[in-house]
């Protein structure tokens, strides 16, 4: 049960690109033994307007929200199997950052319907 939430800025890649990418994530993270890969949820957001630092190189920002209390080296090993998992991206980024996020445990719902 990560969700992992690619922001992109939209001419930077297309649909395949974009694809592609959630693929390889979600895949290293499977692989990594952290989740079981149907428990991971991935999804993509392009933005329009954006300043990187002050300056206009496209960047991309991957959030990973978990669920509260694993601790601080599975959430840093999490961020790093993210990051090694675009190793072989073709997308032209200056920089790619990574940040896990807790969610509360106690007001996570979730519905299943019949």
């Amino acid at each position: 049960m990560p969700h992992i939430i690619v922001e992109y800025q939209e001419e930077l890649a297309n649909d395949s690109e974009i694809d592609a990418l959630l693929r390889d994530i979600h895949q290293s993270i499977s692989d990594s033994g952290l989740f079981k890969a149907d428990q991971i949820r991935t999804r993509a957001y392009p933005f329009r307007g954006f300043t990187n630092a002050g300056g206009s190189s496209p960047y991309i920002h991957i959030q990973a929200r978990i669920k509260s209390g694993r601790d601080a080296d599975n959430k840093k090993r999490l961020g790093e199997v993210i990051l090694s998992g675009l190793s072989t991206l073709q997308i032209p980024v200056s920089v790619i950052t990574v940040e896990i996020i807790d969610m509360d445990r106690n007001s996570y719902g979730k519905y299943l319907p019949n």
